[in-house]
Order: structure tokens, then sequence, then C-alpha cells
């Protein structure tokens, strides 16, 4: 029993650093962004 809860410790653990690391790459390279660029448009006069 004290072997499984060191394995599902370790896991855990592993899944945080994983998860820190893949959020840390990402955000490495700071022309990626999730911003979308738009075009302003034009309202067109009612006359």
């Amino acid at each position: 029993m004290k072997t499984k809860k060191y394995v599902i410790a370790i896991a855990i653990f592993g899944g945080m650093l994983f998860t820190a690391y893949a959020a840390n790459a990402i955000n490495q390279n700071g022309d990626q962004t999730a911003k979308i660029e738009r075009k302003p448009f034009k309202i067109p006069s009612g006359n």
C-alpha cells in the first residue's frame, strides 16, 4: 500500500512539473499571441 501511495504522489508531482514546463514553453515566444487583429470597418452612411 505504501508503494501505491508513492507512485500516485510521484505521478501527481510529475504532472504538475509537466504542466508548468508546457505553460512556460508556450509563453517563451513573444510573437505568439491569441489576440485577433481586426481592421476597423466603415459604417455605411444612411444617405
